[in-house]
């Protein structure tokens, strides 16, 4: 009799010692996430500073890049122009978008972000890959405006180019436009994501910089864009239908 009443304490203790464990691991991993949680706030108001600076920036080197465009169209369709009498000079305005991420970084590496709940953790992780997503627009944007101004290296006056060297580089900043415009998208994104936080970008304001024929002209492209639209409805209609459309079963031969 003794010896169970002496098995059972045994056990009682080392039960007792694996509940302590365990509501001390609970305890650290509640002080980890609580610490966690903190850090990220002062981080997400830390980026969400910088992205209202970036956002601003954005629209600086749309109306830089399109007055250099300007420019260059100017000194193409008025061959032997000097500098001096350019309607404006080039600028090729570009800055580095800007955020943080080393909280992130530091809760994904430690784990603790299995500590979250799901909705918490997906939201989290849907901001930093549209920062990272926006990382990657804005550096391959400086690139491309690097590559359209490569020729002032050796002179940067546009009117000693060549015709071909001008047509090359009013192509070359028509891209570099148009991934300033791609990069700005993912700012509607990121206004449409979190709609609770102030935004100057929109994918209304970016939809206005590339308009359709149809919103330029909706009376006279009104029966072209009809027949756009029902050719589209008619696609979609018969992808639905072979969707829905049971595969007949063959049977075994």
């Amino acid at each position: 009799m003794d010896f169970f009443i002496h098995i059972s304490t045994i056990v009682l203790g080392l039960l007792i010692a694996i509940g302590l464990e365990q509501m001390v691991e609970r305890l650290h991993e509640h002080y980890e996430l609580r610490l966690a949680r903190e850090a990220l706030e002062r981080e997400f108001h830390s980026n969400r500073a910088q992205l209202a600076a970036d956002e601003r920036d954005w629209f600086e080197s749309l109306a830089t890049l399109k007055s250099d465009l300007m420019v260059l169209e100017y000194v193409r369709e008025h061959p032997g122009i000097p500098q001096t009498a350019l309607p404006g000079d080039l600028q090729w305005h570009q800055r580095a978008f800007r955020w943080d991420h080393a909280v992130w970084d530091t809760v994904e590496n430690k784990g603790i972000v299995q500590l979250m709940s799901l909705r918490e953790a997906n939201r989290n992780q849907a901001f930093y890959r549209l920062m990272t997503l926006m990382s990657a627009q804005s550096l391959a944007e400086w690139d491309s405006i690097n590559q359209a101004h490569h020729f002032d290296l050796l002179d940067g006056d546009p009117t000693h180019l060549s015709a071909a060297q001008l047509n090359e580089t009013i192509q070359l900043t028509e891209i570099a436009l148009a991934k300033h415009i791609e990069f700005g998208e993912s700012f509607g994104r990121y206004a449409n994501e979190f709609p609770e936080l102030p935004h100057t970008i929109t994918w209304d304001k970016i939809d206005r910089l590339r308009p359709s024929a149809f919103d330029i002209d909706p009376s006279g492209m009104a029966a072209a864009h009809q027949r756009t639209e029902d050719r589209i409805k008619a696609a979609m209609e018969e992808g639905s239908h072979a969707v829905g459309a049971e595969t007949p079963v063959q049977s075994p031969r």
